[in-house]
């Protein structure tokens, strides 16, 4: 009772679905800029979220059903009549059930998010590659097919290849022994495998074969662009990936990022954003080609990414633009990151050990002389909970193990 006092007379309520430390990470950012607490609504209550002094948790088993999902998301609204309450998703599929739901919710909900078609556009990944295509925007070679067809013929690039969905969404709620986010394939009866195994669990769209971009970790970047309600970007972060996860059902998230500036990259994300009439966050994925010294798009996340606190980093908080977009009615001047920073949730030694460039390792260093760096998890000022301080303690060493056993490549 005596917090839901306290959430009431706030001026307004960051509910944020999932449990993941992308979850933490964006309560974080609004109760730095604002000292709100938000409410997150998750199948359940783990580690990232769990005695946490910034999130009231809700739960909510069945959250992956709309009807489910908009009754909880009721309660929450009768609970807290009068404050205005913003919707933010940590996935795909959480974004594409609120896109969804967003006629159905109260008047007093915020939903800042683009509208269903151009949503669509930019998830799916042949789309997302064909409107790559059409801009000149550079992206990896792929071949797409139906889940009705078989790959019969040769591919027209060399192994190893990249197998992924197209539709997250649908991926996203099967379960299967061997799953990943994404599958390498070293030849053609891997590949042959792969796809047995993903049609056999009952994936059946769209599946991408994909060429194989050449670099380790630090070959991959991030961009993050906040487009505001008019149509323009306000905002650019842009990060250089130094380590990522390799456990098979995180594959590919980033773990440690050094934010930098990239105006090639913001350009042509750019263009693309504004093709489609995208408003809201746009977190793209890319690599560095060395063969062609090109960035490759790989694709674009509607939202904040998990990693999302590299942005609060860099020196540019972004839930004040949601804020200052749709409850404030600010205008909103656009800004382009280039603080150097270094964002991390990783223990300093296992980055330093695993990191093989030199120059980068020294860079490092540097930054952390300098006390340059930050971790999301590390929000002692305010979390005095001794379990909540267990946890973050054990899970940061805890990639000592997953390391060992993922180790990067």
């Amino acid at each position: 009772m005596e917090q839901d006092i306290m959430l009431a007379k706030q001026s307004f309520i960051p509910v944020i679905l999932g449990a993941s430390i992308g979850v933490y990470s964006t309560a974080r950012s609004f109760h730095e800029a604002y000292g709100v607490k938000s409410i997150s609504v998750s199948r359940q209550l783990i580690g990232p979220i769990k005695h946490s002094a910034i999130i009231v948790p809700v739960l909510e088993p069945g959250m992956e059903d709309n009807d489910k999902l908009l009754a909880c998301l009721n309660t929450v609204a009768q609970t807290y009549p009068d404050t205005p309450k913003l919707i933010i998703g940590s996935d795909d599929w959480h974004v594409e059930m609120v896109v969804d739901l967003r006629d159905k919710l109260e008047e007093n909900w915020i939903v800042p998010y683009t509208d269903r078609e151009s949503l669509h556009t930019v998830i799916d990944k042949a789309k997302f590659y064909d409107l790559c295509d059409e801009l000149e925007i550079d992206y990896p070679k792929f071949i797409a097919f139906a889940g009705n067809h078989t790959l019969d013929s040769e591919l027209p690039f060399s192994f190893p290849v990249v197998i992924k969905p197209t539709s997250r969404v649908a991926y996203e709620n099967l379960k299967f022994a061997g799953k990943k986010k994404v599958f390498t394939a070293q030849n053609r009866q891997e590949l042959d495998q792969i796809i047995d195994l993903i049609r056999n669990a009952g994936y059946l769209d769209e599946l991408i074969v994909q060429e194989f971009i050449p670099g380790d970790d630090t070959a991959m970047h991030i961009l993050t662009l906040y487009i505001a309600q008019d149509g323009e970007v306000k905002l650019a972060s842009f990060g250089q990936t130094l380590l990522e996860d390799h456990t098979p059902g995180g594959i590919g998230n980033p773990l440690v990022i050094r934010t930098s500036r990239n105006d090639e990259a913001v350009e042509q994300a750019t263009r693309l954003v504004k093709k489609v009439g995208y408003i809201g966050f746009a977190n793209f994925d890319l690599k560095y080609d060395s063969r062609d010294g090109k960035y490759k798009f790989f694709e674009l996340n509607p939202r904040l990414g998990r990693s999302n606190y590299y942005v609060t980093t860099g020196g540019h908080n972004p839930v004040e633009y949601y804020i200052k977009d749709y409850l404030e009615n600010q205008p909103l001047s656009y800004t382009v990151a280039e603080k150097e920073m270094l964002y991390t949730i990783l223990p300093k030694g296992l980055l330093l050990k695993y990191l093989k460039d030199k120059e980068l390792r020294d860079r490092v260093k540097t930054l952390y002389k300098e006390k340059r760096v930050k971790n999301p998890m590390n929000y002692f000022s305010v979390e005095k909970n001794i379990k909540r301080l267990l946890y973050v303690l054990i899970s940061t060493f805890n990639f000592y193990r997953k390391f060992k056993k993922y180790p990067p490549l």
